[in-house]
């Protein structure tokens, strides 16, 4: 029997407080999950224990209640090409020039997969030994796990095998834990994305690389957005944010400048003497950085640009042009012009500027010569979903899942993981058709 005062699923306001608490556009199933404990509980559904949640004593409660929602799947050495470009362009130029310890963050660590990897990253370029990994997450439960940094064989499948060796030691029950030494450089902590204040680095400095991957695809828009902002502040100077490659920073805040690789993006610190501006923008004379990272331009500032609250502006490449009349869309000329096409719109993506319809036109201009084109069909959405049309941006997700699930799409320079990019289009479907949580803070 229902519990009474219970409140109707459809208006749920524990949805809405959890969503809050997360920073997640919870979906359908965590809905689900949510109600389940509520319902097990006595008086679960009532208002007295949605205010017993939102004090001390139902931090416990809650806790429990975070733990049944939270996406706790990872692996070690996910997305390879863009651990390969984080190693090459980012922790080799980094250890070159610091020549001391480096101090890295793994948010939203899960149960330590990305933790562990990071350790081997750093022991495989020679990091001083006294480099960190700290690790946090939101989940208590898969925090506990994460200390352990013991794996099953399964898990060590994308290791490469000469790491495997020198970074993995068997353990019972035919698990393999990493090495005593690296262990000691981890460090975890519970915490919540959504709460201030972040983690520091040893004696109060900043991060010299956060990696936040596969988290922030399950937040709601405004969350996504503070959170970016938060972890920017936790840079130290020239520091480096990483997310996957399904979680695009289209235009970077004041606070980073895009760094763009052939096999992939990252987000360095914006020297505090560049002030509050936008990306570099096209054509701008590049300095060398001291940092060993590629140059960047001088930065000027641009005109604010409006803003959903939803994304970041996506900016409009040149207009794109005709295709020869030879070309024809599906075979192999017209793939190649949709990628140099759409690597035009990423590379002005990466230098900022002003939102306009020839994004959009660019990206449908890609989708004519390749319709399986999931990335930029993707973006498309992002596009859509951004101008207040979110019934078109839908039908652009659903398009691109559909050829992700079908195993029609290809594999961009970009969105390196087709697989993770299936998860962000769910999630884009879920978000759009559900309102995408609760309204912007003002």
């Amino acid at each position: 029997m229902a519990p009474s005062s219970a409140f109707p699923p459809a208006s749920s306001p524990f949805h809405a407080f959890v969503a809050r608490r997360t920073g997640m556009a919870l979906s359908e199933l965590q809905c689900r999950r949510l109600d389940e404990k509520l319902t097990a509980r006595p008086g679960g559904l009532t208002p007295q224990y949605l205010l017993h949640l939102q004090t001390p004593a139902g931090a416990a409660d809650l806790a429990e209640l975070i733990d049944a929602i939270s996406v706790q799947k990872t692996e070690l050495f996910r997305d390879e090409s863009q651990l390969a470009a984080l190693r090459a362009h980012v922790l080799e130029p980094m250890v070159a020039r610091m020549r001391r310890p480096l101090r890295v963050w793994s948010a939203g660590c899960a149960t330590g997969e990305e933790v562990a990897t990071l350790l081997v990253l750093l022991a495989e370029v020679g990091a001083d030994p006294d480099s960190t990994v700290l690790g946090t997450d939101i989940s208590e439960s898969a925090i506990t796990r994460a200390r352990e940094l013991c794996f099953s064989s399964e898990q060590l499948q994308r290791v490469p095998s000469g790491m495997r060796e020198r970074w993995f030691l068997p353990a019972p029950g035919g698990r393999f834990t990493l090495v005593g030494h690296l262990k000691e450089r981890a460090s975890f902590e519970c915490h919540n994305l959504m709460d201030l204040p972040y983690p520091v680095a040893a004696e109060g400095q900043g991060f010299d690389i956060i990696v936040c991957r596969n988290v922030l695809i399950y937040f709601a828009p405004d969350s996504f957005e503070r959170v970016v902002a938060s972890l920017a502040g936790r840079l130290a100077p020239e520091g480096m944010l990483v997310l996957s490659a399904a979680e695009p920073l289209l235009r970077a805040p004041p606070s980073l400048r895009t760094v763009r690789f052939e096999q992939a993006f990252f987000y360095a610190r914006a020297q505090e003497a560049m002030g509050f501006t936008d990306a570099t923008p096209p054509g701008a004379p590049r300095t060398p950085s001291s940092s060993g990272l590629p140059a960047v331009g001088t930065r000027q500032p641009l005109p604010r640009t409006a803003m959903s609250g939803r994304f970041p502006a996506i900016p409009a490449p040149p207009p794109p042009p005709e295709a020869p009349a030879e070309v024809r869309p599906g075979d192999a000329g017209a793939h190649t012009e949709a990628d140099a096409l759409f690597a035009k719109v990423l590379e002005w993506a990466s230098s900022g500027g002003e939102a306009s319809p020839q994004t959009a036109e660019a990206l449908r201009r890609c989708l004519a010569l390749d319709p399986d084109l999931a990335a930029a069909r993707y973006l498309l959405g992002m596009l859509l979903e951004q101008r207040g049309v979110p019934a078109e941006a839908a039908v652009e997700y659903r398009r691109a899942l559909r050829s992700l699930e079908e195993g029609r799409a290809r594999n961009t320079p970009f969105f390196l993981n087709n697989a993770r990019l299936q998860v962000a289009c769910a999630r884009a479907i879920e978000r759009v058709e559900r309102g995408a949580g609760p309204p912007p803070a003002r």
